[in-house]
């Protein structure tokens, strides 16, 4: 790793020789405040500036940034960085990186690194400089200004989306005056953390910080090292007059030291071919543009659905990778051993509450959170053993090995409906996509050990004639052992059915009990008042936690009539508790449903109170108290966009829409629904619907409307009165295909 360094070291001071000699020459010629200057730690270099020009392709450019002349007073509100690999809060004293973790069994959490990064610059100046904060959405990073009517001070800070390692700050000043100018760097110190045993060396104005976890999360996981490389910050920064310099900061990353000194060197090589700022922005336009939603006529919504979209990115990979551990509440800037953040571990809202919509815009990386599960899988299978049941049982949180890791015993003892979300998630995943290759790689094992695991963990009532299950927990967490659980029994029976559809798809012939116990799965219901009590003995008026049953009508699709979906909504939002920020969202996907499109906005607009001006950043509950930042509740939000004013619905052979425009809006428009291989558009206003084509798919597309069946070809819009209409794959060519697959 040294031989590296000194690599690094070196290839800096030949950089240093270069770009002086060209510096020099280009002082002779240019205007002399056009000049940018690298500053490397306290080396020196010069080089011509580099500009990133981002591609503007939102419907609404203004609310893609958010900007403030003060900072939140509270911290928790800063708003985070991040690329799926490490993540930052602004101005936070930690690092938490993806895998990284602390603490054995149920305090295994985020391990912190030492924050590197520079948490604020003064200037010294008599005059008060003027003070601009903008997270700007669409460039996926934070940028401080900083004026006086002499100096300017830009401050950048990015995790970069191509380089994983990289964090990066980059400072310019434009000093127009005839004196001198120092800027004061407000930093963090190399320390040990109480999750780490550090050692620090500085080489040539790099430092290197070495560390080791203090415990591991279980004996399959071992202690783990992480390698931080990083530029030495220096207390100040001189500027002379009539200058314009630009100083650069990488801090690189990784659990492998060759990886994250290559990183850096790479971050390095990257600035001095004007690459390493155009390459992030360019990605995160790469990412904007292949999916996305745009709200015209109301900014704040429009802002929302942006900055919803931009967080829960933020803490993922753009495509499977095997590391990837997963997406906790709190998204990968927090976790650091505070339960109320839970601690950086993966529960059912990574299944139920973020992937849908990531599914639906960004198909690669939905697969990339399934990912997750099949990583696991062995350990689900463990758990399931451990448990007195066959198949796989995944627990109530996991971390970094995929074993047990809740808190409370109660949680991993009793809520166990989280297994049949993640064969719900492959479900959704198989209706969009027919990914045969993902089944044959552990998928159609997950699907089958998933489906045996409920089938030995059901009971059959004789009385009844009916498989039941007992001493569960519900979603609703305030019930914590009740018997046939409406919605755990629903996403067993579901799971249970899984296993025939994948082998229709694989040409295979799955085991017969699986759809027998489906078939006879007991479901509460009460025909006296046609609705469906939450569990046995469940009566009216008894106060719930957050969304449950109405769980059955959407995500679930549970066959039932119009007057129960509406009895449902009735009896449950008349006894739910102000809860969590999720749950509102799939009252308003409900009332959509049946047509109470006054309750449904009212319901939609009160997911906003989670949501902190101004950076929206999301508060678990509206008094904003409970985790922070809370992506759980921006996935709901997104949903409620997607599924509810949109009205998208996955089905085995086509998917449904019904687009309506959102409160206060002109129009709603959908860029880049992945779909069988292809990417659709589409645009909502109060009357009219068009869908394009943008991406062939892997089987002929039609529009099917109220009134006619139209064929979808790249480039061609199709354009109809708004109501229901669906896209199916032209049936002859679907069978035929997937017979072949």
């Amino acid at each position: 790793m040294l031989k590296t360094v000194i690599i690094i070291a070196i290839k800096l001071m030949i950089y240093k020789i270069l770009w002086n000699e060209i510096g020099s020459g280009y002082k002779e010629n240019t205007d002399r405040r056009s000049v940018v200057t690298l500053c490397h730690g306290n080396r020196a270099l010069s080089a011509k500036g580099q500009t990133a020009s981002r591609n503007a392709s939102f419907g609404i450019p203004e609310v893609t940034v958010l900007s403030t002349k003060s900072l939140p007073a509270d911290q928790r509100l800063m708003p985070t960085i991040g690329n799926g690999h490490v993540a930052i809060v602004i101005q936070g004293d930690a690092i938490f990186m993806n895998g990284l973790y602390n603490g054995h069994n149920i305090t295994s959490h985020r391990a912190k690194i030492p924050a590197v990064f520079i948490k604020n610059i003064n200037i010294s100046t008599p005059a008060q400089p003027r003070t601009q904060y903008k997270l700007d959405l669409g460039a996926g990073m934070f940028v401080e200004e900083l004026t006086t009517n002499d100096i300017s001070v830009e401050i950048k800070m990015f995790a970069h989306r191509v380089i994983k390692q990289l964090l990066v700050t980059m400072v310019t000043v434009r000093n127009v005056g005839d004196v001198p100018v120092s800027l004061d760097i407000n930093s963090s110190s190399v320390e040990d953390t109480e999750d780490l045993e550090i050692t620090h060396e500085v080489n040539q104005s790099i430092g290197i910080i070495r560390g080791r976890t203090r415990e591991c999360e279980y004996d399959v996981t071992g202690l783990q090292n992480v390698t931080v490389v990083h530029t030495v910050l220096p207390k100040e920064i001189h500027v002379k007059p009539f200058e314009h310099t630009t100083h650069l900061y990488l801090l690189s990353v990784d659990l492998n030291p060759e990886t994250a000194d290559y990183s850096f060197a790479q971050g390095v090589e990257m600035f001095f071919n004007e690459s390493l700022e155009i390459s992030h922005v360019t990605a995160w336009s790469d990412i904007w543009k292949s999916g996305r939603i745009d709200i015209t006529g109301n900014r704040t919504l429009a802002t929302m659905a942006y900055s919803s979209l931009y967080y829960i990115l933020s803490s993922l990979p753009l495509a499977e990778t095997p590391e990837f551990v997963g997406l906790s509440p709190g998204d990968l800037a927090h976790g650091s051993g505070n339960q109320v953040d839970y601690m950086g571990h993966v529960f059912w809202d990574q299944e139920t509450w973020m992937y849908p919509s990531i599914l639906l815009l960004h198909g690669r990386i939905g697969r990339a959170l399934l990912h997750t599960r099949v990583r696991t899988l062995g350990a689900a299978r463990r758990t399931a053993k451990m448990s007195g049941y066959t198949g796989a049982r995944y627990p109530w949180e996991t971390a970094l090995s995929g074993l047990d890791v809740t808190a409370e015993p109660i949680y991993f003892l009793n809520e166990q409906h989280i297994t049949g979300d993640i064969s719900f998630a492959i479900r959704q995943y198989l209706y969009m996509t027919r990914d045969i290759q993902f089944l044959n790689m552990s998928g159609q094992e997950l699907v089958t050990d998933i489906a045996e695991f409920w089938a030995s963990r059901v009971y059959f009532n004789a009385s009844r004639n009916m498989y039941e299950i007992y001493n569960v927990m519900p979603p609703d967490e305030w019930h914590q052992q009740v018997n046939n659980s409406a919605y755990t029994n629903a996403v067993a029976k579901l799971s249970l059915l899984l296993p025939e559809f994948v082998g229709k798809l694989q040409n295979t012939k799955p085991n017969p009990k699986y759809k027998e116990i489906a078939d006879k799965i007991y479901i509460p219901f009460d025909k006296h008042l046609d609705y469906h009590p939450e569990f046995d003995g469940f009566t009216l008026n008894t106060r719930v936690k957050q969304a449950d049953v109405v769980l059955l009508g959407y995500p679930l699709m549970f066959t039932m009539t119009e007057a129960t979906r509406r009895n449902d909504l009735r009896v449950y939002e008349a006894v739910t508790s102000n809860g969590p920020a999720m749950t509102w969202s799939m009252f308003s996907i409900g009332n959509i449903e049946i047509g109470n499109t006054v309750k449904a906005s009212i319901q939609f607009l009160r997911q906003l109170n989670n949501a902190a001006k101004p950076f929206n950043v999301w508060t678990e509950n509206a008094d904003g108290t409970g985790a922070v930042n809370f992506i759980t509740g921006m996935g709901g939000f997104l949903q409620s966009v997607l599924f509810g004013y949109g009205g998208f619905r996955l089905h085995p052979d086509r998917i449904e829409f019904q687009g309506r425009l959102p409160p206060s809006t002109t129009s709603f428009n959908v860029t880049g629904l992945d779909y069988l291989g292809g990417s659709i558009d589409f645009c909502f206003s109060n009357t009219l619907t068009t869908v394009l084509l943008t991406r062939r798919a892997r089987y002929p597309l039609l529009l099917n409307t109220s009134t006619k069946s139209m064929a979808l070809s790249v480039g061609y819009p199709r354009i109809f009165q708004s109501g229901l209409a669906s896209i199916v794959p032209r049936p002859r060519f679907f069978k035929r295909k997937q017979h072949a697959g």
